[in-house]
């Protein structure tokens, strides 16, 4: 894990743990009257994610020139994490931003007749968040629903060193290629329910199902094919589970 992401999770963690040791204490102001519009909301969040994506491949030059075919793999998540800041424009309405990191190790794919299969690699997301607050509930109204719609952009995709196997039948060596997809983008809706611990902290709980809206693409040469060249296009998606702390003022 690399150091300023466990730097976040070791700090959500012990902020974790404070937050939890006033769960009972009693608020001094109104439920949420800190969290109201022209309030600024900073906070970080960590998850697990179910999520996939489809490959599609289409051969552009030598042997390939012509082949097209799919497939579709699983992304295992290894971690991840987020940072967040946003501003109440109402005592309802939240917009703002996320940068979030995430990291997977994917399954082999082989939507031609090779198989690839890719080292563990991290996509960075660049969010425009908006959110929709709901009254609190409960006796003390410390619950709070929410739901919104997230924008993400995730710039260049460094797949690293990927393996390609090609069926034993063959006689062809395998090879490795280094491979980049391009960026891409996403939405996401999100739902979700807020805690009040004190009149500035909330632990927040949630997931999001998130849909690519554009493909990330890749052109890979085979030199084992002769130079055969193929595109291949991927699109993510999945749902991520959640759950942070955020801090008004």
């Amino acid at each position: 894990m690399i150091p300023t992401l466990r730097a976040l999770l070791s700090c959500l963690g012990l902020a974790g743990l404070g937050a939890c040791s006033s769960l009972g204490q009693p608020l001094t102001a109104e439920p949420y009257s800190e969290f109201g519009a022209g309030k600024t909301i900073i906070g970080a969040s960590t998850g697990w994610a179910f999520y996939g994506a489809e490959a599609k491949a289409a051969g552009q030059s030598g042997v390939l020139e012509g082949e097209s075919g799919s497939d579709t793999t699983e992304l295992a998540p290894n971690y991840g994490g987020a940072l967040k800041l946003g501003h109440m424009i109402t005592d309802h309405v939240l917009i703002g931003g996320i940068v979030e990191l995430r990291s997977f190790d994917p399954d082999p794919i082989a939507p031609l007749s090779a198989t690839l299969t890719a080292d563990d690699f991290e996509t960075w997301h660049i969010i425009l968040s908006t959110r929709y607050f709901f009254d609190g509930f409960g006796t003390t109204r410390r619950w709070r629903p929410f739901a919104g719609v997230d924008l993400s952009y995730i710039p260049d995709v460094e797949l690293g060193e990927v393996r390609v196997d090609y069926p034993d039948a063959s006689m062809i060596p395998d090879e490795f290629k280094q491979v980049t997809g391009s960026d891409y983008w996403a939405i996401g809706l999100v739902a979700g329910v807020n805690y009040l611990v004190t009149d500035h902290i909330t632990i927040d709980m949630g997931a999001f199902y998130e849909y690519a809206l554009t493909t990330s693409d890749a052109s890979v040469q085979f030199d084992n094919l002769g130079g055969a060249t193929a595109d291949i296009a991927i699109r993510p998606q999945g749902v991520v589970l959640f759950a942070g702390l955020s801090y008004a003022f």
